[in-house]
């Protein structure tokens, strides 16, 4: 999924929302675990309105807010449904299908990754899917932020995210600090 200047958008619609966040999973683990994601769609639902709802809130309980919620915003609300929703719900290994001949054996990257992903893959999701939106719009803002050209999470720091998101209670708005946080130059 290549994130431009009309995803975050474009996403206020419920379909492009389901293709979108679709495409970007089946992205994501075939390209770095080689796996293949099924949904539960009606969670998927459920996630983008919760967001819609969240969003129309806030902004109507921000009154100075003339240009509506920032990206950071939007991407924390967006990573607290899609991780409160776990719209992923199985993988498939693409490596075992038994009508295929034996493959390329998985490297260590692979397996790591795997291994986040089983313990965390709708949180690593989420969260990684609103990063994504988020970077991109602190690239685009006029003179591009140097901290998102060189920031690029560690595993640790995913998985220490990943472990927060699953076992604590953490609000759409602790989600949107971690972002703005990151992007802080």
């Amino acid at each position: 999924m290549q994130v431009g200047a009309d995803t975050l958008s474009s996403i206020r619609d419920r379909d492009i929302f389901v293709r979108t966040f679709t495409q970007y999973v089946t992205d994501v683990l075939q390209d770095g675990a080689r796996l293949f994601p099924r949904f539960a769609i009606q969670r998927l639902h459920d996630a983008h309105t919760a967001w819609m709802d969240d969003l129309k809130r806030v902004g109507d309980n921000e009154p100075r807010l003339d240009q509506g919620l920032d990206h950071l915003k939007q991407c924390g609300h967006l990573a607290f449904w899609l991780r409160r929703t776990s719209p992923l719900v199985e993988t498939i290994d693409l490596t075992q299908n038994i009508a295929d001949a034996p493959g390329l054996p998985i490297t260590d990257i692979e397996h790591k990754f795997r291994e986040l992903l089983f313990a965390y893959g709708n949180e690593y999701l989420a969260f990684d899917f609103g990063y994504q939106i988020c970077r991109y719009h602190e690239l685009a803002q006029p003179g591009g932020s140097q901290r998102a050209q060189t920031l690029t999470p560690t595993v640790e720091y995913y998985t220490t995210m990943c472990h927060f998101l699953k076992w604590k209670t953490v609000s759409p708005h602790a989600v949107f600090l971690i972002y703005k946080s990151l992007f802080i130059g």
